[in-house]
């Protein structure tokens, strides 16, 4: 059986939930809203990634507000990007699937221009059929993205596995009749993802083991 991973970055191979929630914080207190914490981000946050500023203020962001948020918060994240660690277990889990024979790329919600050389700088990049990101930082959903990057390699969504850390990989990878494994690792509350009713997993070579399973089935 051919297997495809479709990995995910922020808070799945690069941990970097501590840089986010930095991030966020300094943002939202332009505005007036105080610090949060990673259980109010896990709490909060959504994609379209709009809807988690509205959860977070209890209100309606307004136009301009959205664009300030979004604009500093990348700012914000991207000067301090190159100090947040791999996961644990991320290379170990990418040499194994390259081991195994199985295909792997690269999706991310974030801006390629800072995605590739973040990537590269960790010394992984070799190990990506193809890594992309986006040309803008939108914040929308991942489903559009996630079709185009498996068309640009020829692949059907049935061999594919997408590995990341919310609803809203496992909603992309259903869309293109891929499978998705859920990384508790980042995001959202472990029980959010398993209301989900994708598999869940406490680490990467965990998910790795679920596929292997599957493929000796």
């Amino acid at each position: 059986m051919s297997v495809h991973i479709v990995w995910d970055w922020n808070g799945t191979l690069l941990d970097d939930l501590e840089l986010v929630v930095r991030a966020v914080s300094r943002s939202v207190e332009r505005l007036g809203h105080p610090p949060i914490s990673p259980d109010d981000y896990r709490d909060h946050y959504t994609r379209p990634v709009r809807q988690f500023y509205d959860s977070l203020f209890g209100r309606h962001v307004g136009d301009m507000e959205w664009l300030d948020l979004n604009k500093t918060f990348h700012e914000l994240y991207y000067a301090e990007v190159d100090a947040a660690a791999l996961a644990a277990d991320a290379v170990d889990a990418l040499q194994r699937a390259a081991d195994l024979g199985w295909g792997q790329s690269l999706l991310s919600m974030s801006t390629h221009e800072h995605l590739v050389p973040t990537v590269e700088a960790h010394g992984i990049a070799h190990y990506f059929d193809l890594i992309t990101g986006l040309i803008e930082p939108s914040g929308d959903m991942k489903a559009s993205h996630l079709r185009a990057h498996l068309a640009s390699q020829h692949i059907d969504g049935k061999a594919v596995v997408v590995v990341g850390d919310t609803p809203d990989d496992h909603d992309a990878a259903r869309s293109v009749g891929a499978r998705a494994i859920l990384y508790d690792g980042g995001s959202h509350h472990r029980s959010v993802l398993d209301a989900v009713g994708a598999p869940v997993v406490a680490t990467l070579h965990e998910a790795l083991d679920l596929i292997e399973a599957e493929v000796s089935v």
